[in-house]
């Protein structure tokens, strides 16, 4: 999503400064058309002052007498700034400069006199390529550059065969770019160019002094430049109009842009917090969850508890493939638990389960004064009875004997177990010392009731046992209550076997 969304700010960058260039193109290109026809706008003012001098008799016949006083009198300083001409040249049939009169600039300057030979060959390449000898355009003089109208001189009616040509001009200077920027609103600046190399010239009329072929768009950070060409009346392209445009549109674009980029930026943090929120609830605190309860029933060593994290996601499927796991693993524990305390052979609990419950009936008993007591038994010459009916015979007769204990035993708080080889034991609890030794005789008494034959136990010959009782105390503890049961079993086997012995 983050991708998409940088993506789509690429594209609606480029997409927005594109826009926005086409826009300032757009504008720029209708101010500069205006420029320009404020520049023709002052070249018509010449040519329509120009007019008025071509057709004059008096001009007219001073190509032919060259009179002084009109020299001086007409073709003045005075008579140019009245006018408002910079300059005059008055050019023969085949173009050279016949005469020349300019207005001094500020400092006394006369460019047009100064580069009259610069471009005297001009004007006859120009009168060829233009044959009825008019024309508008721009010529350059030293760096100066200058809007000039060129006319053949007739009579005042326009009669008669023209005897030369008249050029007028006005500098194109300082005050001409103020006014100009002044009228258009638009400001500029006029750039010098060199010489093209080799005298190279366009053969083009004088009314296209400014190509617009040649319009050169450079597009800057903070503003747009375009440079227009100037040709000259002899087809020199001798300087260029430049004009810059701040880029209002790029920077709207911009800030646009700009703000559009916060707003996403801000709706992709949000839409991430939220994810990280979405994920926190949805994945996170669930599978915290899980390791939670996971790690309480490895913990506990026994396996219990369970796995409450529900749904129907892929953590749902893994928390019931963890509670199946669960309930295999607890059950195998159970297995190997059961395996671990109960004696194969019997069924019944080992030693290692009876110690177990030993220990809690003794720790019930100190808690709360609960009566407990510990029989100890073994089967009377049970290995003079392996050596005559076999290993086999005396698995089968333990396991009777298992049962028999099974059978004497009713309470849920009694518990019988195999200690080892023919040893038994049984604990029992919340009986007095009389019912604890009750209790053995009647295990003795069914025992002996089973007739297991065993004619290598005397006198009765079946199988017997002989049987200690110990009635716990508040000095007892494991060791000491299984000695005092253990010294009454030998006791009860010293008395002559098959009978029950109670510890002091």
């Amino acid at each position: 999503m983050s991708l998409l969304a940088v993506l789509t700010l690429v594209v609606l960058r480029w997409d927005s400064h594109q826009k926005a260039l086409q826009l300032e193109q757009v504008e720029a290109q209708g101010d500069l058309r205006r420029l320009l026809a404020t520049f023709q706008a002052r070249t018509l003012e010449v040519n329509g002052t120009l007019k008025s001098w071509a057709n004059w008799t008096e001009l007219y016949d001073y190509f032919v007498e060259r009179t002084p006083s009109f020299r001086r009198d007409e073709l003045s300083v005075k008579a140019l700034a009245v006018a408002d001409m910079d300059f005059l040249t008055l050019l023969d049939m085949q173009g050279r400069v016949v005469d020349i009169t300019e207005v001094p600039g500020a400092n006394g300057d006369t460019p047009a006199t100064r580069a009259a030979a610069t471009y005297a060959d001009g004007y006859p390449g120009f009168l060829r390529s233009v044959p009825h000898g008019r024309g508008c355009g721009a010529v350059k003089a030293n760096l100066h550059i200058a809007l000039v109208c060129l006319s053949p001189v007739l009579d005042s009616e326009g009669k008669g065969s023209p005897r030369g040509y008249i050029v007028m001009g006005r500098w194109v200077n300082d005050d001409m770019i103020r006014q100009v920027s002044e009228v258009t609103g638009i400001f500029f600046k006029i750039n010098d160019l060199p010489a093209p190399p080799g005298n190279k010239k366009q053969q083009l009329l004088g009314s296209h002094m400014f190509v617009q072929e040649g319009v050169q768009t450079r597009e800057l950070p903070t503003h747009l430049e375009m440079t227009y060409p100037i040709t000259s009346l002899f087809g020199e392209q001798i300087a260029q109009v430049q004009v810059t445009w701040p880029r209002k549109h790029a920077q709207f674009a911009d800030k646009s842009y700009d703000t559009t980029q916060t707003v996403v930026i801000a709706l992709i943090v949000t839409v991430g917090l939220l994810l990280v929120l979405l994920l926190d609830l949805v994945v996170v605190r669930r599978l915290n969850q899980l390791r939670q309860e996971l790690g309480l029933i490895v913990d506990s060593r026994r396996w219990t508890g369970d796995v409450t994290v529900g749904g129907r996601d892929e953590i749902a499927a893994l928390a019931r493939y963890t509670r199946e796991l669960v309930a295999v693993v607890r059950q195998q524990v159970q297995d190997l638990k059961n395996l671990s305390q109960t004696d194969t052979l019997t069924g019944l609990p080992n030693r290692r389960a009876f110690n177990e419950r030993l220990d809690h009936v003794l720790a019930q008993h100190v808690r709360q004064q609960m009566p407990a007591a510990l029989i100890l038994m073994d089967v009377d010459y049970f290995k003079k009875y392996n050596d005559t009916y076999g290993h086999p015979a005396g698995d089968e007769a333990l396991q009777k004997i298992a049962q028999c204990l099974r059978t004497s035993l009713r309470r849920e708080l009694d518990m019988p177990a195999r200690l080892g080889g023919e040893e038994f034991g049984v604990l029992l609890q919340g009986v007095t010392a009389e019912q604890a030794r009750a209790t053995a005789d009647q295990i003795r008494t069914a025992l002996q009731g089973l007739a297991i034959a065993h004619r290598a136990s005397p006198p009765l010959g079946v199988m017997t046992m002989s049987l200690g009782v110990a009635v716990v105390t508040d000095q007892d503890n494991a060791t000491t209550l299984y000695r005092r049961a253990d010294e009454a079993l030998y006791r009860a086997k010293d008395l002559g076997r098959n009978r029950v012995a109670q510890a002091d």
